[in-house]
């Protein structure tokens, strides 16, 4: 069995027009420059572009005849957009990533929620073809209320376990069925769903609780969504796979991938802690029942959930360990003792499959892990100790002065949390740069601090302004190393750079990295828009970039270079408009023509009275950054001028073909051409791969009656021979243009 992923995906809806301001070439919508905060959309203008009449009037003499609406992870290197063909003057979707979708794995992200379609499609495309059907059919063959948290869990699982032999498909139902059943047993918590598949594409769940708050009153609350689908419905946990385990395995401290089996003998942890107990132990499932809180803020009873897990935790589990360390909850279970990390892995498991929501958390320089539950806010916990919500009593209690402090989230995020468990507090912010002063994302920050040698503390991740900022101890003294595809600093692998010598509470220290390389960089050529010489058609492109994703290595997993996808805040990406031959060079990495470019930008509208001579591109890119994905949200609209209004007529589409035989070839090719128009004479050029005009037929006289041949030998226009590579000829007659890829192979 198979599995991978990355996340894209397309959706494709008839929406209505833009305001009736009128349209330019190049409208930027707001200020937004690159480091700014990205635009937040609300549900309710997100949902009205979809709402608006397919056939409204956009203004006096245009209509709009034709509409996509384009939602997708844009990786490194990917682009979306539309073409309009000239022949049916009409516009498609081009993509260089949306035919690596099944029809499967199409009609699964059709019946997932549309909020989770983007990364569920970004998974779905870095998997091979066996594996995305797998995946699919669990969403495929699943009913409502299962759907959703089906789908999310594929969605938020790295691409690495889906295609491993550890991850069995079945088990994403299995533990969305297992939700619902722990909410038929339990009191304190009930889950809550927002509309189902068939009533509303944005459908969603979460769950509301009850709990006594600080004035002894019992009071409901609801969670946000993200909490219920990340801190209860994800079923990893921390390093651990999330597969069935055989407890009586001893796990290997190298691996902890030998007691991953098939049921029935193998075990998933949201079974196996909820309804099973070992002989004279508790049954976690009794322990609860009747439980009517989560949690007394007051401190008046504890007869809680909170208090009923905690003393489960102590009642199966005895502080001590031997040579074994296991990641696997199932197997700690069955081993009843551990320290931190075993006791830290099987409470987050136990609360989630209470449907409480919980969280790890890790000092690594500290050498000491706990938890967090969440109560409209996230709240310590460590059940061995008994401690619930004293944050500080590492620091006044046991004496730790933390390094920094974070959090694990199931996808693989470090989320710094030192502030809350540190009374002095300051942070470190670090830039990575390249050589010519460009920010680097998704570059590697490595921290460690003193003590009294050096030790690793924390790492992560830079964002589309090459930073990332950690929260850190007072008093420490911090060291750290930048790590990037195109350059490390120091560049010596063993080398680290001393950031701040003894930190001080409050105070705010940058540091600045510079790799010896240069990011990537597209290379074209700004030309004027080009005219149309009747009213025909428009292309009007609007778009946002609703997140940036934070892209990297999860150090903190029982699989081998496991990736992360995380979205934040932020976001830019480019949009170029260009015709047919220099898209292709465009596609082929070479130096294109391009007019109405919006570079780097979150967000902006362009529109192009087309000249229906030939086919036009308008496509957004993710070429400029290294590492991080954005998350795109975009409009194609095209309008027709109304005619019967204006008392002209459409001019008949024109038409030409053109090819070549052989191709791949060498050294010379016959190109065939046909011209079915009243024009006398045509011309045949051919270009480069860097948009370079290389040889020129001029002046071929037109046979409308029949097909047409010229012979290419190989040579520019001095008759010197020209290099292997890829070349494009283009016929040119009259007001029409065609444009055709060939291979010279020598």
């Amino acid at each position: 069995m198979k599995r991978c992923i990355i996340l894209v995906f397309l959706l494709i809806f008839t929406v209505a027009l833009i305001a009736e301001n009128g349209l330019t070439n190049y409208l930027p919508a707001g200020n937004d420059i690159k480091g700014k905060p990205a635009k937040t959309i609300s549900k309710e203008d997100y949902d009205r572009n979809f709402e608006k009449d397919h056939n409204e009037t956009n203004r006096e003499g245009w209509v709009l005849v034709d509409s996509l609406d384009l939602e997708a992870i844009l990786n490194n290197g990917d682009l979306l957009g539309a073409r309009f063909d000239h022949i049916s003057s009409q516009i498609n979707v081009v993509s260089n990533f949306l035919d690596l979708l099944t029809s499967d794995a199409l009609a699964a992200l059709e019946k997932s929620p549309k909020w989770l379609r983007p990364a569920l499609q970004n998974k779905f495309t870095q998997l091979d073809t066996d594996t995305q059907n797998e995946l699919a059919a669990v969403i495929n063959n699943s009913y409502d209320p299962h759907i959703d948290e089906i789908a999310f869990a594929i969605a938020h699982s790295s691409v690495q376990f889906l295609s491993s032999d550890f991850c069995y498909p079945e088990l994403f139902d299995y533990n969305a069925m297992l939700l619902f059943v722990a909410d038929l047993n339990l009191d304190f918590v009930q889950i809550v769903d927002y509309g189902t598949s068939t009533t509303d594409e944005n459908y969603y769940s979460t769950a509301k609780y009850w709990k006594i708050d600080e004035n002894g009153d019992t009071v409901e609350f609801e969670i946000p969504k993200e909490i219920y689908y990340m801190y209860i419905v994800h079923p990893k946990i921390t390093d651990a796979i999330s597969s069935y385990v055989d407890p009586e395995i001893v796990e290997d401290n190298n691996t902890h991938q030998n007691n991953i089996v098939a049921p029935p003998v193998g075990r998933f942890w949201r079974d196996f802690l909820f309804n099973q107990a070992d002989m004279n132990y508790p049954v976690l499932r009794d322990e609860l029942s009747g439980i009517s809180v989560l949690w007394d803020e007051s401190g008046g009873t504890t007869d809680t959930a909170i208090n009923k897990v905690t003393n489960w935790i102590n009642a199966s589990m005895s502080f001590t360990s031997n040579y074994e360390r296991p990641h696997q909850p199932v197997r700690i279970y069955r081993k009843h003792f551990g320290r931190c990390g075993e006791y830290a892995d099987l409470t987050s498991a136990a609360a989630r499959s209470a449907l409480i929501p919980c969280s790890s958390v890790l000092s690594y320089s500290g050498d000491h892990t706990w938890n967090e539950f969440w109560n409209e806010g996230w709240i310590m916990w460590e059940p061995v100790n008994g401690y619930i919500n004293i944050p500080l009593v590492y620091e006044n209690g046991w004496g730790k002065v933390f390094g920094s402090v974070f959090e694990i989230r199931s996808d693989g995020l470090l989320l710094p949390v030192t502030d809350r468990y540190s009374e002095e507090h300051a942070t470190i912010t670090v830039y990575a740069e390249d050589i010519n002063g460009n920010p680097i994302d998704g570059a590697k920050i490595i921290l460690k601090i003193t003590d009294p040698g050096l030790v690793y503390d924390n790492f992560g991740y830079t964002d589309e302004d090459g930073k990332y900022v950690f929260i850190v101890g007072e008093g420490r003294s911090f060291y750290a190393r930048m790590e990037s595809s195109i350059g490390d600093d120091p560049v010596n692998p063993d080398e680290y750079s001393l950031l701040i010598d003894n930190t001080i509470n409050g105070e705010e220290y940058e540091y600045v990295f510079i790799a010896d390389g240069e990011m990537p960089n597209i290379e074209y050529t700004q030309i004027p828009t080009p005219a149309d010489p009747e009213q025909d058609y428009q292309m009007v492109f609007e778009y946002d970039v609703l997140k940036q994703i934070i892209h990297g290595d999860f150090i903190f997993d029982d699989i081998d270079d496991t990736e992360f996808y995380a979205a934040k805040d932020g976001g830019v990406v480019n949009f170029f408009m260009t015709d047919d031959l220099y898209y292709q060079i465009y596609t082929m990495g070479g130096n294109f023509e391009t007019f109405n470019e919006i570079l780097e930008m979150q967000s902006g509208s362009a529109s192009f009275d087309v000249p229906t001579n030939e086919s036009w591109y308008g496509f957004w890119d993710n070429f400029n950054n290294l590492n991080n994905p954005v998350w795109l949200s975009g409009s194609v609209k095209l309008y027709e001028y109304d005619n019967s209004s204006a008392g002209n007529d459409l001019p008949d589409n024109q038409k030409i073909s053109l090819s070549n035989f052989p191709n791949p070839f060498n050294p010379t090719t016959t190109i065939s051409f046909n011209v079915t128009q009243t024009s006398s004479f045509a011309t045949i050029a051919i270009y480069n791969l860097k948009g370079q005009k290389i040889r020129t037929f001029s002046n071929l006289q037109i046979n409308q009656s029949s097909d047409q041949q010229i012979v290419w030998n190989g040579t520019d226009d001095n008759d010197q021979p020209v290099s292997s590579g890829i070349y494009f000829v283009s016929l040119k007659t009259g007001n029409d243009t065609i444009t055709k890829k060939m291979i010279l192979m020598k």
